[in-house]
């Protein structure tokens, strides 16, 4: 039997908590699409839900200098499955991005169609 290949992915889940499953490189593609069509990213919003987590102390609370620690550190990446938040505005420009794209028949296939789609439903966070 040949050994299944596992492939990275993240799953982009909206405030409806619809959810869109992409590889890690169809996600950098869409990124870089993107960018190349207008799209000036915003940065990410880091989940303080998350984040206290990350912050966890002994007694299961969480150490608010830590937490703070990491709020001030956050670099606003696309790219880590960290849940962290794509604004609203930030989805609806990377559709736009993305439709442009395909007007000028660059990019025209279904995982594009289906990210614009998704896209243009708002923010999400990026697992």
């Amino acid at each position: 039997m040949a050994e299944r290949e596992w492939i990275m992915g993240l799953i982009l889940e909206n405030e409806r908590g619809k959810r869109l499953y992409v590889t890690e490189k169809q996600w950098r593609n869409v990124l870089r699409i993107a960018r190349r069509h207008g799209w000036e990213p915003l940065g990410t919003r880091p989940s303080i839900e998350y984040l206290k987590k990350r912050s966890r102390d002994p007694d299961g609370g969480y150490d608010t200098g830590m937490l703070d620690e990491l709020v001030k550190s956050w670099n606003g990446s696309y790219l880590a499955g960290e849940n962290q938040i794509v604004t609203y505005a930030d989805a609806l420009n990377i559709s736009f991005a993305l439709e442009e794209a395909v007007k000028q028949d660059e990019y025209n296939d279904k995982d594009i169609s289906k990210m614009i789609s998704f896209c243009k439903m708002g923010g999400f966070s990026l697992h």
